[in-house]
């Protein structure tokens, strides 16, 4: 997984770095520009499969290790680590008040407040690849079992169910016009119109 951030050096030029993980369980920091890795982060025991930025400049990683870890890539060191019960955290999501998702390979959706799991969603069959927010109340999530489903963020309930895909689905993105679009290892890119 890669994620782009911009920040700013002394001299106040905009610098762009990326962030990369992968199966050595480690985190690089890439100058995109001079080209070099500018920053290792050390922590997970094992393979990261996820790694997002949050809405305060963090990063924020899901690894096979059954962990989730939030860095500082700025002073180089992880300041939190959330331990779960999931095998692998295979997506990661922040909503846009700061409540953070986790999919597992286990199929579960965690929603986590102030660093706690609060709400654990059941209803996907396989594991949990992607999320997306749809508006301040709902959020969807993409799943190896091949559907989509709505989530309600406050009674904790799904409210609908997208099938359509033959094949495991790998990301869903919300467009700025409503409609929600779906990749799947199926080959198809999909549009979902709301009725």
């Amino acid at each position: 997984d890669l994620h782009s951030f911009p920040t700013r050096r002394s001299s106040d030029l905009l610098v762009n770095f990326f962030a990369s993980c992968s199966n050595d369980a480690m985190i690089y920091i890439w100058d995109y520009y001079k080209k070099i890795s500018v920053a290792g982060l050390r922590g997970h025991l094992d393979c990261i499969l996820t790694l997002i930025k949050l809405n305060d400049g963090k990063l924020c990683s899901g690894s096979a290790d059954s962990t989730i870890k939030i860095w500082d890539w700025k002073r180089q060191c992880c300041v939190l680590e959330l331990k779960t019960n999931d095998q692998w955290i295979k997506s990661l999501y922040q909503l846009n008040d700061g409540t953070l998702l986790s999919g597992a390979l286990e199929s579960s959706i965690k929603l986590y407040q102030n660093n706690k799991c609060v709400k654990i969603f059941n209803g996907h069959t396989k594991a949990v690849r992607a999320f997306c927010q749809i508006d301040d109340n709902h959020f969807a999530s993409g799943s190896f079992d091949k559907t989509i489903k709505i989530w309600d963020i406050y009674n904790y309930n799904c409210i609908h169910t997208i099938c359509g895909h033959k094949d495991l689905i790998l990301i869903i993105i919300k467009m700025k016009s409503g409609e929600i679009i779906s990749c799947s290892n199926d080959h198809e890119i999909k549009l979902w119109i709301s009725n």
